[in-house]
């Protein structure tokens, strides 16, 4: 009789050892598919929580184009210059790696309504021919700056600013603008009256 019990014992643990070792334990798939979806829920929540916010702006190779303008409002009487500034955000979850062939990365041009060129950053921008790279990692951006002219922009009328990244065509942002309040004009300089000595009487 003891022999009987100690042969079945031996036989379910032997058959447990087995299941367990040949993966016999049909919910163990879905254990897997429980932990996918609560990983989902975990990356949803880092999106949520992204430092910039939602995106705004185009999206080209998993990188979101901003353009912010300083001032943003142009009042031609006190503004010589606009600070333009170009950030693109990591918007995917892996690294990206923009290459240049050369110094130039970035570039701003200003035109009037007919698409004429009223200055453009880069002209006056030395260049080197070294290639260049930037990396963008996940939930990061790369920042860069340039000052564009508004010595011929007329208060009232309309006028484009694009932004690009040298070498990659896509990656291009227009936007309008509007500036207002004249230049103001120093009035002409009068010349100053020569005195001339009185004769002597």
């Amino acid at each position: 009789m003891h022999f009987r019990v100690t042969v079945c014992v031996v036989a379910m643990v032997a058959l447990a050892g087995c299941s367990s070792s040949s993966g016999v334990y049909r919910w163990v798939p879905f254990m897997g598919n429980g932990k996918k979806k609560d990983s989902q829920t975990a990356t949803a929540k880092v999106e949520n929580s992204n430092p910039f916010g939602p995106i705004t702006g185009p999206v080209y190779y998993g990188l979101e184009m901003r353009v912010k303008l300083i001032p943003e409002v142009i009042r031609l009487s006190d503004t010589r210059t606009l600070e333009v500034h170009l950030q693109l955000i990591n918007r995917s979850k892996k690294g990206i790696n923009l290459l240049f062939n050369d110094s130039r990365k970035y570039d701003f041009v200003l035109r009037d309504s007919n698409g004429k060129k009223l200055a453009q950053w880069s002209d006056d921008q030395p260049v080197n021919q070294t290639p260049g790279y930037v990396i963008i990692n996940p939930s990061e951006r790369a920042e860069f700056v340039g000052n564009v002219s508004t010595r011929d922009m007329v208060a009232g009328r309309t006028y484009t600013l694009e932004a690009t990244v040298i070498g990659y065509d896509k990656m291009r942002q227009v936007i309008q603008l509007t500036p207002t309040g004249e230049r103001a004009v120093a009035p002409p300089q009068r010349p100053a009256a020569v005195q001339r000595p009185t004769p002597a009487q």
